[in-house]
């Protein structure tokens, strides 16, 4: 019996290999907007799913299909409660991008410390002097607030701590202080950390808990010369707040990846600022993690063709 693959986005070839190679069909739609994913996935047993937004009405007309294998870590582009209420199992790569993300946080931090991308634009317009007037930070015996401590927060911590010298707090509700290492301080509430903190970096979920976790309150918790890096989920932060922040340098910067509406608006009020650097949510986006998401992706889905369980499930499926 046939078993089809929707593919909507771009995935690394070894994934659609090792699809192909099962005797999988692999089905890719002109666009993924969804009425066409409405249109497309439902004939398919599988979704491989990168970006696009699985709505209720998407999986409720997907009569075929058994799973969901996103490419990736975050399944807030799924109706989650929709695909168990139709006995669709919903999977991620909890560990595919996981260095890719965290070397990004790492180079957002040493730019924004450094100033780098002010300092690059004036060096290219002749002003030479500039080395003279901006100074930047030394991470070395700085603190780092770490908001979340699943496997990305923890492999920055080691990152920064051994490699950079940094002290390293954390604030995860779920995290106990005989389950760290013995370097990170485990702090008991989001206020006691935001207010320690030289830099914050964010590796929470975005679910309705963590809308707008750090927002006006959290800017005025902490210090005037902190910068906050989101490479979560642009729900996380209230970008109204950050904006008002940056403007009022009651923090020195921000580095930012993800944006509440993606992708944001040409005249967004972050681009306008000088304190802020932004990328377009680009974490992941390495050959590395881009190779191992698709094979890890492709692999859950082979397992539920193979009528066996998915090594990665966000919820268990009762039928």
């Amino acid at each position: 019996m046939e078993f089809r693959v929707l593919i909507p986005q771009k995935i690394a070839e070894e994934g659609i290999q090792l699809l192909e190679e099962s005797g999988a069909t692999i089905v890719v739609p002109p666009s993924y907007d969804e009425e066409t994913l409405v249109n497309y996935a439902k004939d398919v047993d599988a979704v491989l799913a990168r970006t696009e937004v699985y709505s209720r009405r998407v999986i409720e007309n997907a009569k075929h299909l058994k799973i969901i294998a996103r490419h990736g870590i975050g399944v807030d582009n799924i109706d989650v409660k929709a695909a168990k209420d139709h006995g669709v199992v919903v999977t991620n790569a909890p560990s595919a991008n996981i260095n890719a993300v965290a070397e990004l946080v790492l180079t957002l931090m040493l730019a924004g410390t450094r100033h780098l991308v002010t300092i690059d634009k004036a060096t290219r317009d002749g002003d030479f002097g500039i080395r003279n007037r901006l100074f930047g930070y030394e991470l070395k015996g700085k603190t780092l607030g770490i908001i979340g401590f699943g496997n990305i927060g923890r492999l920055i911590a080691e990152k920064c701590r051994l490699g950079l010298g940094m002290n390293i707090a954390v604030y995860d509700p779920h995290v106990t202080a005989g389950s760290v290492d013995s370097y990170v301080e485990i702090l008991d509430t989001l206020d006691d950390l935001l207010s320690r903190s030289d830099v914050v970096t964010l590796h929470v979920p975005y679910v309705p808990a963590t809308h707008h976790l750090i927002n006006k309150k959290s800017f005025q918790a902490m210090k005037r010369d902190a910068i906050l890096i989101n490479a979560a989920r642009g729900g996380v932060v209230d970008e109204e707040a950050l904006v008002e922040a940056l403007k009022d340098r009651r923090i020195r910067g921000a580095c930012v990846d993800v944006f509440q509406v993606e992708p944001p608006e040409a005249e967004h009020p972050l681009f306008k600022l000088d304190n802020v650097i932004v990328t377009p949510h680009l974490g992941a986006q390495t050959h590395e993690a881009f190779k191992q998401m698709a094979i890890d992706a492709a692999s859950e889905i082979l397992a539920v063709k193979a009528g066996k369980s998915p090594g990665h499930p966000i919820h268990k499926v009762t039928t």
